[in-house]
């Protein structure tokens, strides 16, 4: 296996994204790796830019762009940590969109949450960690979601 030199990390911005940050920090710190953070919208309407850094933390572009606002705070929080990161908007397919820019882009390693999600619900809401795993050319490591906190 080649080295660990460039991750993409996808978000979507939900209770997944905290701990995922958290993962992604800690993998691109200990292999000394360069970070994306990706977020795919599947419906069109995000018309801000496709490519975020923190020289955008407090462009009046961002201004009616939520997501675009949370993802430069989550950039902060990596470099913050000592990590370089940037950030990519995109649409599509998350899992399509996510392999073909792994692979575009050549990168080594692909982070994603699983919802963890079951029985009517995994047959409404496919696994997009699943489908990663059968597209990507490179490693996908998954977090799996944890429902509940573990007492400790």
């Amino acid at each position: 296996m080649k080295p660990i030199r460039k991750i993409l990390g996808t978000i979507d911005l939900d209770l997944v994204t905290p701990p995922l940050i958290q993962l992604v920090r800690e993998v691109a710190t200990s292999f000394g790796a360069e970070v994306e953070l990706i977020h795919v919208f599947e419906t069109p309407g995000y018309q801000g830019p496709a490519r975020l850094d923190l020289t955008m933390e407090h462009s009046p572009v961002l201004e009616h762009w939520r997501t675009a606002k949370i993802m430069v705070k989550l950039l902060k929080e990596l470099a913050e940590a000592g990590v370089v990161a940037h950030g990519r908007m995109a649409f599509g397919v998350v899992e399509e969109v996510v392999a073909a820019q792994a692979e575009k882009e050549g990168f080594d390693l692909i982070i994603v949450g699983s919802h963890s999600r079951e029985g009517l619900d995994r047959m409404v809401h496919f696994s997009v960690a699943a489908a990663l795993i059968r597209l990507a050319h490179c490693p996908v490591l998954v977090l799996p979601h944890m429902r509940d906190a573990i007492p400790s």
